[in-house]
C-alpha cells in the first residue's frame, strides 16, 4: 500500500473522533501509587518509579497554558483538550478517555531476498501502517466500589500494511513493532479490547490486580527503553525483552500482586497461557493449556548523585512448546494420509524458562527542568534456549529529555542489542533458515511538536537472524507520527 501524504495524515489525525483526557487527579502522597498510563506507552506499571514522577509523563512547561474557550488548539495536551470534560463532566462521574492514533511510514533495504510463502515477503519495499487505541478508566470507587479501585477498559486496532516491513526483515525481533498489535494479521480495521484490568490497593503498600491485560509494560521496563513502541524506540528488541515477549500471548487473562516501596518494589504474577486477543470475558476454558507464573523486583539507585533503578525478574511456563530439535520434521517412514494413525507431529516440551536484567542511570539533569534528563539504560537475560528459540539477550543505549529541545520536550534514543539464538534447532530448520546470532542498531528522534503531537524520525541497521534467505545485513528507515486525544 502507498503511503498516505502527511497532509492527508495531518487532517485524518485532527478529523479522528477520539476520546482523550491527559491525567487524572493527583493521589495523595500517603496513597498507593499504581498508576494507568491514559495514551501513555504502558497501560499500567506495576512497580512505578514515585514517589518521583515518570521521566516521560510530564508535559512541557512550554505548553503549561490555561484552556479556555478560545485558547490556540496547540496549546492543548490533546487534540481534544477538555472538550469531552466540559460536555460530558466524565472526570466528575468517575471515568477518564483517552486514546492515540499513530502512523508509520518505513522503508527496508535489504532483509529477506529469497521467494517465502506469507505471512513473510520480501524486502526493499516501503509501507504505511496505521494503529489506534481507546482507553477509559473507571474510577471504581464512584460506582460502589471500594477507596481507589481501578477499572482499566482498552480497545486497539491496526490498518494498513499488517507489521510494516517487520515481516519483511528476516530478523527475530521485529523491526517496526507496534504495527503487528494487536495480532489480527486478517483483520484490519477490527477493534479489540486487549485490556479489561482491575487493580485494588489494600494499603499505600500492596496492590491486587486481575482481568484481561496486553503483554507490555508491566514487567521489564526502562525508562529510557520501555512503552509499546509509540513514545520511544520501535525495534521490539530495545521495547522489551525478547525473551520475555516470544511465545507469550499478547492479551491474557493474569492476576497478581504488586507491592510497591520507598527503595523500588516487588510484584508477582499468574497468567493464564491462552491469546485473548479475539476473546472477551471467556472464562470456561480457562488455565486449559498451563501455567505462566512470574515475578520482578525493582530496587531505586543513586549513583552519581542521580536516580536510576535496578530490575531482575523471572518468568516459568508450563505450556506445551514446539520442541526446536524436531520443528518441521516429516512424517515418520510408512505413514499413509487417510489411514491408520495420525501423522505424528512435530513433538513438543512442557516447561521453559528465562530470567532477565535491567537498569537505567542518569547521567545528566537539566537545572530548569530537574524531572527531566537524560542517561543509560540495558538489559540482559538467559533462558533454556529450547523451546525459546533466543538462548540470551543483552541491549544497551543512551536516551531520554534532548538538550537540543529541552524546552519543547524532545527525547532520543540509541540503543544497540544481540540476540543469541538457540543452537538447538533441528537440521530442517536449520536448513531452510539458517537461524543466526541477530543483531541491530537503531536511533530515533522525538519532536514534540505540539503537546498532543510527535514526529519521530527513525533508522535501524540490523543483522537479520535468518541467515539462509536474508541479506546479511539490513536497513530500516522512516517516520512514526503519534497524536494523543
Amino acid at each position: 500500500m502507498a503511503l498516505i501524504p502527511p497532509t492527508i495524515v495531518i487532517a485524518l489525525l485532527l478529523a479522528v473522533a477520539a476520546l482523550r483526557s491527559h491525567a487524572q487527579d493527583a493521589p495523595d502522597a500517603d496513597e498507593p501509587t499504581l498508576t494507568e498510563r491514559i495514551a501513555h506507552p504502558y497501560s499500567i506499571d506495576l512497580l512505578p518509579d514515585d514517589p518521583a514522577p515518570a521521566p516521560f509523563e510530564a508535559a512541557p512547561d512550554s505548553f503549561e497554558r490555561e484552556s479556555t474557550a478560545g485558547a490556540n488548539a496547540f496549546s492543548h495536551k490533546t487534540v481534544t483538550g477538555d472538550l469531552f470534560d466540559r460536555w460530558l463532566s466524565t472526570k466528575e462521574s468517575g471515568i477518564t478517555f483517552g486514546g492515540r492514533i499513530t502512523q508509520f511510514g518505513f522503508g527496508l533495504a535489504g532483509g529477506i531476498d529469497q521467494p517465502v510463502p506469507p505471512p513473510l515477503g520480501q524486502g526493499d519495499v516501503f509501507k504505511y501502517t496505521g494503529r489506534s487505541e481507546y482507553d477509559a478508566v473507571f474510577d471504581v470507587e464512584k460506582f460502589g466500589g471500594l477507596p481507589h479501585g481501578r477499572l482499566l477498559v482498552r480497545a486497539e486496532q491496526w490498518y494498513g500494511e499488517y507489521g510494516n516491513v517487520s515481516l519483511r526483515a528476516g530478523t527475530f525481533t521485529p523491526p517496526v513493532f507496534p504495527a503487528l498489535l494487536p495480532p489480527r494479521p486478517n483483520d484490519a480495521g477490527v477493534p479489540y479490547i486487549t485490556n479489561f484490568l482491575f487493580t485494588q490497593p489494600l494499603s499505600p503498600n500492596w496492590v491486587v490486580f486481575g482481568g484481561k491485560k496486553d503483554v507490555l509494560g508491566s514487567f521489564d521496563q526502562d525508562i529510557f527503553a520501555g512503552g509499546d513502541g509509540t513514545d520511544q524506540f520501535v525495534n521490539q528488541a530495545l521495547i522489551a525483552n525478547p525473551q520475555f515477549l516470544l511465545g507469550m500471548p499478547y492479551s491474557f487473562f493474569t492476576a497478581g500482586v504488586a507491592s510497591p516501596r520507598d527503595w523500588g518494589g516487588m510484584a508477582v504474577f499468574v497468567m493464564d497461557p491462552k491469546n485473548r486477543t479475539a476473546d472477551f470475558m471467556q472464562f470456561g476454558d480457562l488455565f486449559q493449556q498451563g501455567i505462566i507464573i512470574g515475578g520482578e523486583v525493582k530496587a531505586k539507585t543513586m549513583f552519581f548523585d542521580l536516580p536510576g533503578q535496578q530490575h531482575v525478574g523471572g518468568v516459568w511456563k508450563h505450556q506445551q512448546q514446539l520442541d526446536l530439535r524436531f520443528a518441521f520434521t516429516p512424517p515418520e517412514p510408512g505413514y499413509t494420509p487417510g489411514y491408520g494413525a495420525p501423522a505424528p507431529g512435530p513433538r513438543t516440551l512442557w516447561d521453559s524458562w528465562l530470567v532477565y536484567y535491567g537498569f537505567d542511570q542518569y547521567f545528566v539533569r537539566y537545572s530548569e527542568h530537574p524531572e527531566r534528563g537524560w542517561g543509560l539504560f540495558g538489559r540482559a537475560s538467559i533462558g533454556d534456549g529450547n523451546p525459546n528459540p533466543v538462548q540470551y539477550f543483552l541491549s544497551t543505549g543512551v536516551g531520554g529529555f534532548s538538550p537540543l529541545g529541552q524546552r519543547r520536550g524532545d527525547t532520543f534514543g540509541l540503543g544497540w542489542f544481540l540476540v543469541g539464538t538457540s543452537d538447538q534447532f533441528g537440521p530442517v530448520p536449520t536448513a531452510l533458515f539458517g537461524p543466526r546470532n541477530g543483531m541491530g542498531l537503531e536511533w530515533f528522534y522525538n519532536i514534540q511538536a505540539t503537546p498532543w503531537l510527535n514526529i519521530t524520525p527513525d533508522l535501524q541497521w540490523l543483522r537479520p537472524g535468518l541467515g539462509a534467505i536474508s541479506t546479511d545485513n539490513a536497513f530500516v528507515y522512516g517516520v512514526r507520527a503519534n497524536a494523543t486525544f
